[in-house]
């Protein structure tokens, strides 16, 4: 999933908030030169990844804020403060989400990403058997289970599935997409 944290989806990110480099790496408790490093190609490590990642949600933000605004000038602060308390949403009970629940939704995703890639292995090897074997049959379930994968894969890290129950709802996809594929390779064996 540190594929998905590119140069510039960093600098829109950063960009989003009005932030200066060196400003969004002291809200983000990251080195200044890391991400200088970062924005001009650098892989940041899966840690600084999924904070960065965390950061194109608003409430991870305000927690941020609180923690480290004094890092940043009052003009600066007080510009970001507009921003982020613009986009702020709320939990399933209506409360802001603090940074931790935000940080833990990141990390699920991050685990349904490396499930989903998991899972796709999977399908890509019983493709390949289904096609040595002629068995067009099999080709096509396993076609359409690719399909299918395709279509889930990019929602997982979307700030429209940052809360639990679309995360389960997507596990629960990945979870029947997996036992669907376990129950053709036994056929097929």
């Amino acid at each position: 999933m540190i594929d998905d944290i590119t140069p510039d989806s960093i600098k829109s990110i950063r960009n989003r908030y009005g932030l200066s480099q060196q400003g969004f790496a002291r809200l983000l408790g990251i080195g200044e030169a890391s991400m200088a490093r970062y924005e001009s190609g650098a892989t940041p490590s899966k840690a600084n990844a999924n904070l960065i990642r965390a950061a194109m949600i608003p409430e991870f933000m305000a927690g941020c804020l609180e923690r480290d605004g004094d890092t940043l000038s009052a003009k600066q602060r007080a510009s970001v403060e507009k921003i982020v308390y613009a986009e702020i949403t709320f939990d399933e009970e209506g409360d802001i989400m603090d940074m931790t629940d935000i940080y833990e939704l990141t990390l699920q995703q991050e685990v349904l990403n490396e499930k989903a890639a998991e899972i796709l292995g999977d399908i890509i090897n019983g493709l390949i058997e289904a096609e040595e074997r002629n068995d067009e049959g099999l080709k096509m379930v396993y076609e359409d289970l690719f399909a299918q994968l395709s279509l889930l894969k990019p929602t997982i890290a979307s700030t429209e599935t940052a809360n639990w129950d679309t995360l389960q709802s997507i596990d629960g996809e990945l979870n029947c997409m997996r036992s669907l594929c376990n129950r053709v390779q036994r056929r097929a064996a």
